[in-house]
């Protein structure tokens, strides 16, 4: 008898977690079933380790990287912090519908995300100084990303904070299989870039800030991860930054001779910098060695790794010998 009734309270348990499951499904999250057989997950994120029982069902992001790193492993939130500019900035991967705006990254709305009633609030440094109220509403984790001084970088980062994410919805194979996606897809995209010029170019990317200077990936940048994996290297030798760029002025580039310059948008006055002297006594300008990659997120998840890594090759390869013919 204690053995019968042990198995149906085991056998209730599952079946009770694998209806919140399905429910959830039915909302869009695709999330596994959790038995408290497995007992509870340990999650580290920038404070230290936490734990969780069972999984979130009702998730607030308020920072692309971890909103990005979500919907990678396939979850919904049901709340973010500026889904409008997602679409100009981020623009893959698109956010499933249903996620209701809370304002906007610097400034989150409280008072929305409480009524969503969430069971887990995902941070970063943008609102860290939120976390006391935040705490008052839901369980808050806080990942950090693009510090100049930490040890791995960014896209480093990202993935440990995308496994970390996955553990915590048991989504541990779907990260794995993501994470060796992009491991190939920017091995191949290297050999494409390879084929096309007959060895692998120097590549500078930049992002414009004005008709007069502009933003340099630095080699803790994710934009430098990608570029590395796919056997292609930066010319201009820098340290690394916060958010793994640094600002110089467009004259600071006069000796990339040899160079191939991809410049990302979106930037409002494109047109009005690349007719501009300065940026055309450039010698890659001179040369036409220059090419616009469309917009990604240059500080993102894990995903936009091979984002990045996409975006560069396609405008690099309209700079391929024979390209234009």
């Amino acid at each position: 008898m204690r053995v019968t009734s042990s198995f149906n309270l085991r056998r209730r348990r599952l079946v009770e977690a694998s209806i919140g499951a399905a429910a959830l499904s039915l909302a869009g999250v695709p999330l596994p079933s959790f038995a408290e057989e497995q007992g509870p997950v340990s999650i580290r994120d920038s404070r230290g380790v936490h734990e969780f029982r069972k999984i979130p069902q009702r998730v607030v992001a308020l920072q692309w990287d971890i909103l990005e790193n979500l919907v990678g492993l396939g979850i919904r939130p049901v709340g973010a912090a500026d889904i409008a500019p997602w679409s100009e900035w981020v623009r893959e991967p698109a956010l499933p519908e249903g996620i209701v705006n809370v304002g906007t990254r610097a400034e989150p709305n409280l008072e929305r995300i409480a009524e969503l009633k969430p069971d887990l609030i995902l941070i970063g440094p943008t609102q860290e100084d939120l976390l006391a109220q935040l705490n008052g509403i839901a369980p808050v984790l806080l990942f950090e990303n693009y510090r100049a001084e930490s040890v791995e970088g960014e896209a480093e980062t990202a993935i440990a904070q995308f496994r970390e994410l996955a553990k915590l919805f048991r989504a541990e194979d779907r990260a794995e299989s993501e994470i060796a996606r992009i491991e190939s897809g920017l091995a191949e995209l290297g050999e494409k870039v390879k084929n096309a010029f007959g060895t692998s170019p120097q590549v500078q990317v930049i992002r414009f800030s004005s008709l007069t200077t502009l933003f340099l990936y630095t080699p803790n940048s994710i934009c430098d991860y990608a570029l590395k994996k796919m056997g292609i290297r930066q010319p201009l030798e820098l340290p690394n930054a916060s958010y793994g760029l640094t600002q110089v002025r467009i004259r600071d580039l006069k000796n990339l001779t040899d160079a191939y310059v991809i410049y990302i948008r979106p930037f409002a006055m494109e047109k009005k910098v690349l007719n501009s002297i300065l940026w055309c006594a450039t010698p890659f300008a001179r040369k036409g060695r220059v090419a616009a990659a469309e917009p990604y997120w240059s500080h993102g998840g894990a995903p936009s790794i091979l984002v990045t890594a996409r975006r560069i090759t396609d405008a690099l390869l309209t700079l391929a010998p024979g390209a234009g013919q």
